[in-house]
């Protein structure tokens, strides 16, 4: 016949203790782990890498990264490695053309009447979006018109969330079919200055994508 007494406090509190402790050392034992991986990746990383990992706001996408520069084991992981470096390289050049160039940090901060200074702030509030390119941060020309920043980019570039830059400009030079009046990416939209209707739809299509 099973017993019916119940559990001792003592032993349910002892389980607890064994339990937390053994959730306490895989996180060591993991932490020990991924900082000597992240040492070892930062003592190998060029230059290019280093610095897609400080321009990065994803800190998923930097520890993606991190590791690209580790010495192959194989033939056939340095030739992945060229490869993907050479798709990175050709997306960026696609990204660059798509949205009319990219600007320097001190050609924005002359065409606003602003410092350099005060456009790294509002990249980070958000108010303009730029992309780790090679060594620095790169500022797309189609969120410019006319000198001026695109009116309501602010609201679109808080809807990505913590969404990777470069998919963010992707995204914002993706044509969208059958929105609004007619054919245009979201740059291209907002340049037309959308009515309130037209910029909420707007922003609920930016938050599913990433949903």
């Amino acid at each position: 016949m099973a017993s019916t007494a119940p559990i001792s406090p003592d032993l349910s509190r002892s389980s607890r203790r064994r339990n937390l402790a053994t959730g306490d050392t895989l996180k060591r034992k993991a932490l020990e782990k991924l900082t000597l991986a992240i040492a070892k990746a930062i003592e190998s990383a060029s230059d290019e890498t280093l610095a897609d990992i400080v321009g990065t706001a994803d800190l998923r996408h930097a520890l993606a990264i991190a590791p690209r520069d580790i010495a192959p084991e194989s033939p056939a992981d340095l030739h992945a490695i060229k490869a993907a470096r050479e798709r990175t390289a050709q997306f960026r050049e696609d990204m660059a053309a798509r949205s009319g160039g990219m600007y320097d940090r001190a050609h924005v901060a002359a065409m606003l009447g602003v410092t350099p200074a005060a456009i790294e702030k509002q990249r980070q509030r958000r108010q303009i979006l730029g992309v780790p390119y090679g060594s620095e941060i790169r500022f797309p020309a189609g969120q410019f018109v006319d000198g001026e920043t695109l009116s309501q980019l602010k609201r679109v570039l808080e809807a990505f969330g913590d969404t990777d830059p470069w998919e963010q400009l992707m995204l914002l030079t993706t044509p969208l079919k059958g929105f609004a009046d007619g054919e245009g990416t979201v740059l291209q939209i907002l340049a037309r200055r959308p009515d309130q209707e037209e910029l909420r739809q707007i922003i609920a299509l930016v938050s599913s994508w990433t949903a």
